[in-house]
């Protein structure tokens, strides 16, 4: 039993954490318009659902679009009804999903009576990198690692209770399956049952799982899953199966269809980046990898599921011929109770080769990071004042200050100096960057105008730019393709005159580069919309 003035402590240290979490998640959410292709077409479909209260059949641009299951955009139009159609609205569930991934691990590692690793997997958490990007962007993969995180934790507890808390585990891991379905399909499946299959096997547990509770547990999965399964498949059949299953689980799967080639070793070196700052503490992670017992209820079966939970999906979808790297997001939770169980022995004072290497080398990258913060900052930003440099040099000074410490061998400096320079960097980023970068990295002003210029009936369609931004920022108003649900994409200047056979005009999204073709093509009649960038909107038509 942990006395009480450290259990009130740490539970200090968790509402800290929680409120650091909440900062980061959600400062500058809604400050900048939606990023590459994904986030505004989900976007939209919500707000398709929001506008015609159909919540099985999911559109793009008034196209059928089954790419993704409902539950990001029930979500979001449940953002829309609070907070409006809009950038906020729609990212608020990923805020929220992460918030809730965080809380998850520290509970249920308190809950098994290891209330430091709680403490230290909690904060890894949630000041990695790349949890915090996707923290704050309108796709489904940080939803799908909180179900799985919810599946893996109540498995685990699963294993180490008895009674009617067994079977309550039980039943809350295959209800966050479901979940987990509705968040981005089979994966979800795939995934829990391959890391948590190998876990039992490994522990010598596999007997021990009583089929009458996993009847009744896999009935709570198809209830829960069936909510939009069941109808969408009732209403739209072969064509939602051969779409969603087929197309975009297998043959996403199998082929490099959506054009995300990669190499085998990708994963990994996601994985590597996206632990930063606490990349280096995989190296004394690592070398107690040998020490590891495979032995169920041992302080060991934790660290041994976590090191499945990376491996399986690493493995997993490094044989995928598409390789985007939010598909191991849900991976995170598990580095960050193996990263944690290191940053909690620096914190309990240990010492050890690997260990003092690792906090060292973290040291080095802080300073790095503070260094190249302030000279991209300094290349991008144009008027500089007193307070902006204060807050450019903040996350440099804050890594000078913990290197400072640790020479004094003050080790747990560089774990806080950690956390507080991956806060201080969303502060200036989201204060003095985005409002530099947003024309940048986004469409939306251009989309905007493209928008405010469209005629009764008329749409936008996009030739050699694959830019989907317009698709929420002119409300659907995109041309589609009913045979493939998806948004026209003209690849050659017949494919846009082809479409031009049955649209009076279009409002095309491009590049400046193609624009001499398309004025030289005695075809088209253009009219110049708006420019952004390299990004150019003409109207075009044929010529009578």
């Amino acid at each position: 039993m942990e006395p009480q003035p450290a259990a009130k402590q740490r539970l200090y240290g968790f509402i800290a954490i929680l409120v650091a979490s909440a900062f980061t998640f959600f400062f500058g959410l809604g400050r900048i318009g939606f990023l590459g292709p994904d986030e505004p077409r989900y976007a939209e479909v919500a707000r398709e659902m929001f506008a015609s209260g159909d919540y099985i059949s999911t559109r793009l641009c008034g196209c059928l679009w089954f790419e993704k299951p409902a539950l990001l955009y029930w979500m979001s139009a449940v953002g829309y009804h609070f907070f409006g159609v809009n950038e906020l609205a729609a990212r608020i569930p990923s805020a929220v999903a992460a918030i809730a991934t965080v809380a998850l691990l520290y509970f249920a590692l308190r809950s098994i009576n290891r209330p430091r690793l709680a403490l230290a997997a909690a904060f890894v958490l949630s000041t990695s990198g790349i949890f915090i990007a996707y923290a704050k962007v309108a796709v489904p993969d940080m939803i799908l690692t909180t179900s799985i995180t919810g599946a893996l934790l109540a498995a685990m507890l699963w294993t180490t209770s008895v009674g009617r808390s067994r079977t309550v585990y039980l039943l809350l891991s295959f209800a966050s399956v479901a979940l987990a379905t509705l968040a981005k399909g089979l994966v979800g499946i795939v995934l829990v049952l391959a890391i948590f299959g190998t876990y039992l096997f490994f522990v010598g547990q596999l007997r021990e799982i009583r089929w009458r509770d996993c009847l009744i547990a896999t009935a709570l999965f198809i209830v829960v899953a069936g909510i939009w399964y069941v109808p969408v498949t009732m209403r739209h059949g072969w064509s939602f199966i051969d779409e969603f299953f087929v197309r975009h689980h297998f043959q996403r799967y199998t082929s490099n269809e959506f054009g995300h080639p990669q190499p085998f070793y990708f994963f990994f070196l996601v994985a590597i980046a996206g632990a930063a700052p606490w990349t280096f503490f995989l190296i004394p992670a690592i070398s107690r990898l040998r020490s590891i017992r495979a032995k169920a209820a041992s302080r060991d079966s934790l660290l041994l599921l976590a090191w499945i939970w990376i491996a399986v999906p690493l493995v997993f979808f490094s044989f995928s011929g598409s390789k985007l790297p939010g598909y191991i997001l849900p991976i995170f939770p598990a580095l960050a109770i193996v990263l944690g169980a290191e940053v909690e022995r620096v914190w309990n004072r240990e010492r050890g080769r690997w260990l003092t290497i690792a906090v060292w080398l973290t040291a080095v990258m802080l300073i790095g990071m503070g260094v190249a913060f302030l000279v991209y900052s300094h290349r991008e930003l144009i008027d500089t004042n007193a307070m902006r440099i204060l807050l450019l040099a903040l996350p440099l000074a804050i890594a000078l200050v913990s290197t400072t410490l640790l020479a004094a061998r003050r080790a747990r400096a560089v774990v806080a100096g950690a956390g507080a320079l991956v806060v201080s960097l969303v502060l200036a980023a989201v204060i003095l960057l985005l409002p530099v970068l947003r024309d940048e990295v986004t469409l939306k002003t251009l989309s905007l105008e493209a928008a405010a210029a469209l005629r009764p009936g008329e749409k936008i369609a996009f030739y050699l730019k694959k830019e989907f931004a317009p698709v929420f920022y002119a409300d659907g108003r995109v041309l589609c393709e009913p045979k493939r649900g998806t948004t026209f994409y003209a690849l050659h200047q017949e494919m846009l005159a082809g479409a031009l056979e049955f649209e009076p005009s279009l409002i095309v999204i491009t590049s400046t580069n193609w624009l001499p073709g398309l004025q030289a093509d005695p075809r088209f009649s253009i009219e110049f919309i708006a420019e952004q960038g390299d990004s150019l909107a003409l109207r075009v038509a044929l010529k009578k």
